[in-house]
């Protein structure tokens, strides 16, 4: 089998399923949608965050299974740093967190430019311009992590001249879809998907763009397998390949509550030269910066093995540092 391309590391929606149509599921969830923004912008900031952490509080009491999750990631990325009754405390918190940042989101779309400049501060925009010195652009690492859809529009913080850019990933619901789509281009914001290709999107940084790529997630069985906390995973090589291609730097970004309705962003480094895995110590550290503000919902370590493969053949077949024994943790 050949290597699939680049951008379908991206964790996005498969096209490759005919979904039938369905008006009427589709223009219900829309309403709800508008509903919600709309109800969570007539909030005043702060209040939305507060609402939101009680609705947090209510879904881990009734989201068992959610709730477990949530527990085994903590104990994988903080194996050996926190005992039980830490964790048990952490995800508790996750979800209070996650609800405030969730309905914050919702909030924050109604935002003009300047409010929401207002409640973003950056922590050292020098790395931007730093970094813009060494090539012609900038892959942005941003997490799932604070209110991060919001971080689509801060584009007028960045140094003049260079283009915003983002990869998303497309809807299921085609209203959805296309009201999101217009809120995000509204900010001048330029968007690739797996449908642009991979010359698109470096040819957009060759010519002084920056691009966010949201690459923290799982990516099933596509992917290069590396570190992340400590425990092997596999993660999409799309932003090292982009900037490796484009010969621009990298950068990822923590996105922290500073208290309700603010945030606080912070550009990290690497620490070693471009490839996936110091991309992911990247990301590692941008999300050790505040990790209640990380989606910790999703399995992230889950494990899948490709039809006729086992656990062995998975570690074995490709490593991120041959000749050196790995550990994996399956719970």
């Amino acid at each position: 089998m050949g290597t699939p391309h680049p951008l379908q590391t991206v964790p996005v929606a498969s096209s490759s399923r005919i979904r039938k149509p369905k008006p009427l599921k589709w223009r219900l969830e829309w309403l709800v949608q508008v509903g919600i923004e709309h109800l969570a912008a007539s909030m005043p900031g702060p209040f939305a965050f507060r609402v939101g952490e009680i609705l947090g509080g209510v879904a881990c009491t009734f989201m068992t299974s959610r709730r477990q999750i949530v527990l085994r990631n903590l104990r994988i990325a903080f194996h050996g740093e926190k005992d039980m009754e830490e964790l048990r405390a952490m995800v508790r918190e996750t979800f209070r967190r996650t609800g405030a940042n969730l309905l914050s989101a919702l909030h924050s779309t109604q935002l003009t430019a300047e409010q929401v400049s207002e409640i973003v501060d950056i922590e050292n925009p020098e790395l931007v311009d730093d970094a813009l010195t060494k090539g012609p652009g900038v892959v942005l690492m941003p997490s799932h992590m604070g209110n991060w859809e919001i971080l689509t529009r801060i584009n007028r913080r960045f140094p003049p001249g260079h283009a915003n850019g983002a990869f998303y990933r497309p809807l299921n619901n085609p209203l959805l879809d296309a009201r999101v789509l217009a809120q995000r281009e509204a900010e001048s914001c330029r968007l690739f998907s797996k449908r642009d290709s991979f010359l698109q999107a470096s040819a957009f940084l060759r010519e002084g763009g920056i691009l966010g790529i949201l690459a923290d997630q799982r990516v099933g069985t596509h992917g290069e397998l590396v570190r992340f906390f400590g425990r092997l995973t596999r993660a999409s090589p799309l932003p090292s390949l982009l900037a490796r291609r484009s010969r621009t730097q990298v950068l990822s970004m923590s996105l922290a509550t500073e208290s309700p309705g603010r945030w606080r962003t912070r550009y990290h480094p690497l620490d070693d030269k471009i490839s996936t895995a110091s991309c992911m110590d990247a990301i590692e550290r941008a999300i050790r910066v505040s990790p209640l503000d990380y989606f910790w919902l999703q399995e992230r370590w889950k494990v899948y093995f490709p039809p006729g493969q086992t656990i062995r053949d998975w570690l074995e077949n490709e490593t991120s540092a041959p000749g050196k024994r790995h550990r994996a943790l399956l719970w």
